[in-house]
C-alpha cells in the first residue's frame, strides 16, 4: 500500500501513573497509562480554488444501514436493549431557571441537499460574517444569510487528488487569529482507502485558495481506517482526532469495529502556508490496559488559545458511570519535553447511554452512545456536552459537564438537562461571554412521539439554565431509510462569532416535508445572541441612532430610532417623578428606520420621559421637553 506520507521511523512509548480520584476523595490506588507518539511529514497534494468550481454534479453514494441488522447487532445495541423503558407520564423535577433564553436573530434553511444519511452537520463563521456550512457530502458558502457560491460536494473538492472512494464525516473550523478557515473530511471506508483530507484556506476568503493535504486512515499499516473526526485549535497547530476502525465483515459496524482514538497534531503555519505538514501522532492511548474512546479536543473560548491542548474522554458505552478522563498535551510538536498526561475523574452525578430517541408515528432516531461531543475552555474551567439517558425518565436528553481547576485538582459536576416531554440529541456548546463571565448557549436537536424533529437552544449562565427556546420547529416526522429507526446526527454544528461577544452561528437537524413519500432530514441554520448582549446591543444601537426633533417644543416632538428586526414593542410617557400617564402604543415594529409622533400641546410643561421596551427589556428612557 502506497501511503502519502513519510512517518519517522522512531516512535517514543511512554508509562505514566495518575491517582484514582473518587467523589469521596482521593484514593491510594495506582492506575497505569500508556502513549505512542511518532511524527510524520506529509506533502502539499495540491492547491484549489473554489470560486472556478462549476457544474458540480454532487454524486453521492449512500449505504441505507438495514434497521433490523442497525438496532439488534453489536455491543451498543445489546446496551440499549438493557434500558428501562420510558416513563412517559412522569413530572420532570426541574432545576431553577433563569429568565431569560437565547435569542434567535436569524433563521433559515441551509445545505438544500435532502436526505443524507446522517447529516453531520458542522459550521464555522468567519470574522468577517463568511460561513461555511457542511454536512454530508455538500460544503455551502453564505455571507450572513446570502449564498454566494454554488455548492460544492465534498467529492469535487477531493477529485483532483486520486482517492476514488466516498468522502463523508465533514468538520469545519474558522481560525480567527490567522483569520483563516480549516476544513477536514474522509475518505473510504477500508484499510486501504482510508484518508483524511485536510484543506487550509489560503486566505479568509472562503471561495479563494485552499492548500490540500492527505494524512493516512491506517498510520500504523495495521489494517485499520480512519473514522468520526473532531477538531480544535491551539495556538500553533491543529488537533484532529479520529477513531481507527478494524475492516468491517458482514452485519458489522463501527460499533462492532472499535481499536483505538488517536491524535493528530499538525503545524498551522505550514498548512496556510502551502509547506511540507509536519506533524505528530499520539497512539495507543491506553488507560488500565483499556484503549480510549472519543477523544474530543476542546477549544478555546474566545479565539486566543494557549501552546497546550486539553482532551476529553469518557466510558461512553456505560448504562451508568460517572467516570472521565482528562488529557493534556503539553506543548508543541517540535518540543522534546512535550508529553501527554491523564487524569481519571469522577463526576458528581451519573451519565449513560441514551435510549433511540422517539418521532411520531412510532418512529425511532438514533441516539449513538454517551461520548463527549464538543468543548471549550475558559478561565480554567472546561464546558463539555454530550448525549446520555434521562435517569428520572429514561429519555434521551443532553449533559452539560464541567471540569474546574485544569491545572491543579480537577473536579467535574454534571447537569442533565430535561424537558417534560421533548427528548434531545447531539448537542454542541459555545462560550458566550467576554473572557471574564461564565455562560454559554447550547444547540441541541428534539423530537418526541408528539413533535416532530426540530432544533432546541439553551441558555447556561453562573449555574442556572434557561428553559429550551425552539430554533426550528419541525415539519414532518423522517423516513429517509427504511424500517422504523432513522439516522439523527452524528453531531451538529455551534460557533462563536469571535469578534461580537454573545453571538454564535450554528445548524441542526429538523424535518422537512416535501411530500406524503418525501419526509427528509434536512439542516437548518440560526444565529443566535447571549441574553446578556442582546440588551447591551440594541440599547446601545438605540442610543447611537435616536434623535428627537424640536425637542423641546410646545405641540409636536418626533423620535426616531431604528429597530433591527420585527418585534413587539411598548412606547410608554411618564412624567418626570416616574408616574406614568399612558401606555403609548404595544405593537409589532417593522425592521427599518422608526418615527414616533407625539402631539403633546396639552401636556403641561415639563420635563417628560418615553420607554421604549421590547422583548429584551427596557431599551431607552428617552428625555422630552414641554415648552
Amino acid at each position: 500500500m502506497k501511503i502519502n506520507c513519510l512517518p519517522e521511523i522512531k516512535s517514543v512509548v511512554i508509562i505514566c501513573f495518575t491517582l484514582l480520584t473518587s467523589s469521596n476523595g482521593i484514593t491510594q490506588n495506582l492506575e497505569k497509562c500508556s502513549y505512542r507518539s511518532s511524527t510524520f511529514q506529509i506533502p502539499l497534494q495540491r492547491t484549489l480554488n473554489v470560486s472556478g468550481i462549476n457544474n458540480d454534479l454532487y454524486f453521492q453514494l449512500t449505504t441505507i444501514e438495514a434497521p433490523n441488522n442497525f438496532d439488534n447487532s453489536g455491543e451498543l445495541s445489546r446496551i440499549k436493549n438493557t434500558l428501562p423503558s420510558k416513563i412517559y407520564s412522569s413530572t420532570v423535577e426541574r432545576s431553577a431557571n433563569i429568565a431569560e433564553k437565547p435569542i434567535v436573530l436569524t433563521n433559515f434553511e441551509g445545505n438544500q441537499f435532502h436526505g443524507h444519511v446522517p447529516n453531520d452537520n458542522h459550521l464555522a463563521v468567519s470574522n468577517g460574517n463568511k460561513i461555511i456550512s457542511v454536512t454530508n457530502s455538500i460544503i455551502y458558502f453564505y455571507e450572513n444569510d446570502s449564498q454566494i457560491h454554488e455548492p460544492v460536494s465534498l467529492d469535487t473538492f477531493g477529485a483532483s487528488i486520486v482517492h476514488p472512494h466516498g468522502k463523508y464525516d465533514p468538520r469545519v473550523i474558522y481560525d480567527p487569529v490567522k483569520d483563516r478557515f480549516i476544513l477536514v473530511f474522509l475518505n473510504g471506508f477500508t484499510d486501504q482507502t482510508s484518508f483524511i483530507y485536510v484543506a487550509f484556506s489560503k486566505s479568509n476568503d472562503p471561495l479563494g485558495d485552499w492548500n490540500i493535504y492527505t494524512l493516512p486512515g491506517n498510520p500504523n499499516s495495521d489494517s485499520s481506517w480512519t473514522d468520526f473526526p473532531m477538531i480544535s485549535l491551539s495556538s500553533d497547530e491543529l488537533f484532529l482526532t479520529v477513531n481507527l476502525l478494524k475492516n468491517m465483515g458482514p452485519g458489522d459496524t463501527w460499533k462492532t469495529t472499535f481499536k483505538q482514538t488517536i491524535i493528530w497534531q499538525i503545524n498551522l503555519n505550514d498548512g496556510y502556508n502551502g509547506n511540507q505538514l509536519t506533524s505528530r501522532l499520539w497512539d495507543s492511548i491506553h488507560f488500565n490496559g483499556k484503549n480510549l474512546r472519543n477523544i474530543c479536543p476542546v477549544s478555546a473560548a474566545i479565539g486566543n488559545p494557549a501552546t497546550n491542548m486539553y482532551l476529553l474522554s469518557n466510558m461512553n458505552f456505560s448504562v451508568q458511570t460517572d467516570t472521565f478522563f482528562l488529557l493534556e498535551i503539553t506543548g508543541k510538536l517540535d518540543n522534546a519535553a512535550t508529553q501527554l498526561k491523564m487524569k481519571y475523574l469522577k463526576s458528581d452525578k451519573p451519565y449513560g447511554v441514551a435510549p433511540s430517541a422517539d418521532m411520531p408515528f412510532n418512529r425511532l432516531l438514533e441516539t449513538n452512545d454517551a461520548r463527549i461531543l464538543d468543548a471549550f475552555i475558559v478561565n480554567n474551567t472546561i464546558h463539555f456536552v454530550g448525549n446520555t439517558i434521562d435517569f428520572n425518565n429514561n429519555k434521551a436528553t443532553l449533559y452539560h459537564g464541567r471540569v474546574k481547576n485544569t491545572n491543579l485538582n480537577p473536579t467535574i459536576t454534571l447537569k442533565t438537562l430535561n424537558h417534560p416531554y421533548l427528548e434531545f440529541g447531539y448537542p454542541n456548546i459555545e462560550y458566550t461571554g467576554n473572557g471574564t463571565t461564565d455562560e454559554a448557549i447550547i444547540l441541541v436537536n428534539h423530537s418526541c412521539d408528539t413533535v416532530n424533529p426540530g432544533v432546541s437552544a439553551f441558555f447556561y449562565k453562573d449555574n442556572e439554565w434557561s428553559d429550551n427556546t425552539i430554533v426550528k420547529k419541525g415539519e414532518t416526522t423522517v423516513t429517509v431509510q427504511t424500517g422504523k429507526t432513522q439516522r439523527w446526527g452524528d453531531y451538529t454544528g455551534l460557533q462563536r462569532k469571535y469578534n461580537e461577544n454573545g453571538t454564535v452561528w450554528g445548524s441542526g437537524y429538523y424535518g422537512k416535508f416535501i411530500s406524503p413519500t418525501q419526509r427528509y432530514n434536512s439542516t437548518w441554520i440560526c444565529q443566535l445572541k447571549s441574553p446578556s448582549y442582546t440588551f447591551i446591543r440594541q440599547e446601545s444601537l438605540l442610543k447611537n441612532t435616536i434623535r428627537s426633533y424640536p425637542n423641546p417644543s410646545d405641540d409636536i416632538i418626533k423620535i426616531e430610532f431604528f429597530n433591527d428586526k420585527l418585534q413587539e414593542y411598548s412606547f410608554t410617557l411618564f412624567n418626570s417623578e416616574g408616574k406614568l400617564i399612558k401606555l403609548l402604543r404595544k405593537d409589532f415594529v417593522k425592521p427599518g428606520k422608526q418615527q414616533i409622533t407625539l402631539f403633546i400641546k396639552d401636556l403641561p410643561k415639563g420635563s417628560y420621559f418615553v420607554a421604549i421596551s421590547n422583548s429584551s427589556g427596557l431599551l431607552e428612557k428617552h428625555i422630552i421637553v414641554k415648552n
